[in-house]
């Protein structure tokens, strides 16, 4: 009697093993996909200067890339980088022929978190590093100095449209804060994402 209970057991697990390894993995089922976005569109710096922002041009052309993790749930975790320019400013001497030019452009290198609300609408974090480049030219000198900014944050608000399950158009607009000067800019792009 012991040995036909035993070999009933063991019947019973290895027929219990047999109907687990048929079954489907639950995390297999469920794809995860990455996906990159370039993006362009205007940028512009909110002034904080407290002397010397006259004649301050503060509009630009600004360019982001962007990669994501997207697993099958709300939030997508990723990285983004981009170039933009804070503000341009060109100076005239009056009276005299010295002219000069000051630049600062911005490298984010942001970690991201973003959360899909609702159809098509998403809204996303980032935080990291920035490097800071500022320029003054002029009477026959070039002067150049990178700042790393340790504490930046942005805050975006994108709406997507698939066109295909790999293609997908957007906009989106950005708003940005650099520590180290405590800069201001904000973002209106347009982007293009592919996933894969």
């Amino acid at each position: 009697m012991g040995t036909k209970k035993t070999t009933l057991i063991i019947l019973f697990f290895l027929t219990a093993l047999a109907s687990f390894a048929t079954q489907k993995d639950s995390l297999q089922s469920k794809p995860t996909r990455f996906s990159v976005a370039l993006g362009n569109g205007w940028t512009h710096y909110i002034d904080n200067l407290d002397y010397g922002n006259q004649n301050l041009n503060k509009d630009f052309a600004g360019l982001s890339l962007r990669f994501l993790w997207e697993p099958e749930y709300r939030l997508s975790l990723g990285a983004e980088t981009g170039y933009y320019t804070m503000f341009f400013k060109f100076k005239n001497q009056t009276g005299s022929a010295t002219t000069g030019e000051i630049t600062r452009r911005i490298t984010p290198m942001l970690l991201l978190v973003r959360m899909r609300i609702i159809d098509h609408f998403y809204l996303s974090t980032g935080f990291g590093l920035a490097l800071l480049t500022s320029s003054s030219k002029g009477a026959e000198q070039n002067i150049v100095t990178n700042t790393m900014s340790l504490s930046n944050y942005q805050f975006t608000a994108s709406y997507i449209y698939p066109l295909s399950p790999r293609v997908q158009l957007g906009g989106e607009a950005k708003l940005f804060n650099f520590g180290a000067y405590n800069d201001w800019m904000y973002s209106l792009q347009a982007f293009c994402a592919y996933r894969f």
